[in-house]
């Protein structure tokens, strides 16, 4: 049997709580909501948290809170997931795009402002597959920057927040919790989160159109007990991934950064710089599935040269993710990094 690139890891608790759910007939956004939404304000330290059904519908929520629209701006990196491109082009705004840096998951502070024009309206930065990056060098710009935590949260990024920060987390089966699909936004800006919650919630007693964008309460049932061990599935990540290092000590593939606690491990990235169809030979051979990714760089979605975006053009054909998920037992474990280490 393969070892499958990745799998959430879903237990008697999380079944329990959702049944709960069903046999009580909860189904719509209630109090199960509600308890998730506190959690994750608790975790985050932030006054709001506003769930919604998926991270695509959170940026949207935030894009619309922003008033962005026609003629706007929104900058992302190319190197990044589809969904603030795809929220972006419902707001009917511009994706302006931007290179990450060399030997880096991010672009720099100064590839960002480079970028920035007297339309752009937001920023979009993540910390890509849990390895942090530091913003504070865009603290200073009066422009709302998206901090996508998706991969990161649990983990500590800085000690102070920043004032022009709005978070975004995506519960998608692939990140640190899941809640089969789902998103968050966190804030401290109280009328930003009215708006948001008016337009995620589509009442007939205000005058937005909505867009029934909630979570319900059996997802964030699982979320909860999801949340309850953040803390082990980070720790059984960082286990795995120092597993990972001490297999490839000897080996001529590249690892972008030294094993850290800091780090926590949503994917581990390996470039293998060898033909991609030998790549993928090797590891079905090996019965092992391994991923790129973030395989299609968004400057390809928008038909954007890629000699402009050289860094994320490379990554996205050589950088591949072994599997590294909390469910994988000893003797998967072990079968990886053996196969990491022959492999040349």
């Amino acid at each position: 049997m393969s070892i499958v690139s990745n799998k959430p890891t879903i237990t008697r608790k999380e079944m329990e709580g959702v049944l709960d759910c069903l046999i009580n007939g909860e189904l719509i956004s209630g109090y199960s909501v509600k308890n998730f939404e506190n959690a994750i304000s608790a975790l985050l330290k932030t006054r709001f948290s506003l769930s919604t059904n998926s991270s695509t519908s959170a940026y949207h929520l935030v894009f619309k809170a922003l008033e962005i629209g026609n003629s706007d701006e929104v900058i992302v990196p190319s190197f990044f997931d589809i969904a603030p491109l795809s929220a972006i082009t419902l707001a009917g705004a511009s994706a302006i795009l931007t290179d990450i840096e060399e030997n880096s998951f991010a672009p720099s502070p100064d590839q960002i402002k480079a970028k920035i024009t007297d339309r752009t309206k937001a920023i979009v930065i993540g910390h890509n597959f849990g390895f942090p990056v530091d913003i504070t060098g865009l603290a200073e710009i009066n422009i709302p920057i998206i901090e996508d935590l998706s991969h990161i949260i649990g983990g500590e990024i800085r000690e102070e927040s920043l004032s022009n920060v709005i978070n975004v987390v995506s519960f998608a089966p692939g990140s640190l919790i899941t809640t089969g699909n789902g998103g968050v936004i966190s804030t401290g800006n109280s009328r930003l989160y009215s708006t948001m919650k008016d337009y995620r919630d589509n009442r007939s007693n205000n005058l937005n159109i909505g867009y029934d964008y909630c979570l319900t309460d059996f997802q964030a049932a699982m979320g909860i007990h999801q949340l309850n061990r953040l803390q082990a599935f980070i720790k059984r990540r960082k286990d795995i991934a120092k597993l990972y290092y001490d297999s490839m000590k000897f080996s001529n593939h590249k690892l972008f950064y030294h094993f850290s606690e800091e780090f926590l491990y949503q994917s581990f990235p390996v470039i293998f710089d060898s033909p991609l169809d030998k790549v993928e030979s090797y590891w079905k051979k090996a019965k092992i599935e391994i991923s790129r990714p973030v395989s299609i760089p968004l400057h390809k979605y928008l038909n954007l040269k890629p000699m402009d975006y050289p860094n994320s053009e490379r990554l996205s054909n050589k950088l591949f993710s072994l599997p590294i998920y909390p469910g994988l037992t000893k003797k998967e474990i072990e079968k990886i990094s053996k196969a990491v280490a022959k492999f040349l």
